[in-house]
């Protein structure tokens, strides 16, 4: 089995994942108090944080296609801030729904 075969089986879009490493390498070149492992680990938790919200955060937005590189991209940038703020807004709208589900 070939390494993007096995990608895609676990789930893993290559482009997104790379375009939020890319962010993610971007933002650990502001930060010098980061040691190796926090440096690898915060690159590879950007891809996968980009990997798996920006299909989310694309159909949120309502954005096409080739913009969701710059969503990966930027998702990687802000790692676990951008987890929080989707995560913060996908609480509200199920709050939301819930209060306008009809009393039985």
């Amino acid at each position: 089995m070939k390494l993007l075969e096995l990608l895609n089986q676990l789930g893993i879009e290559t482009p997104s994942f790379i375009a939020g490493m890319s962010g993610a390498i971007a933002f650990i070149t502001k930060r010098k108090d980061m040691n190796w492992t926090t440096r690898f680990l915060t690159v590879l938790s950007g891809g996968f944080t980009a990997n798996y919200l920006t299909p989310i955060t694309g159909e949120w937005l309502s954005l096409n296609e080739k913009a969701l590189y710059g969503i990966a991209f930027l998702l990687g940038y802000s790692g676990m801030k951008s987890v929080e703020v989707i995560l913060s807004r996908f609480t509200k709208q199920l709050h939301k729904s819930d209060n306008e589900k009809p009393q039985q």
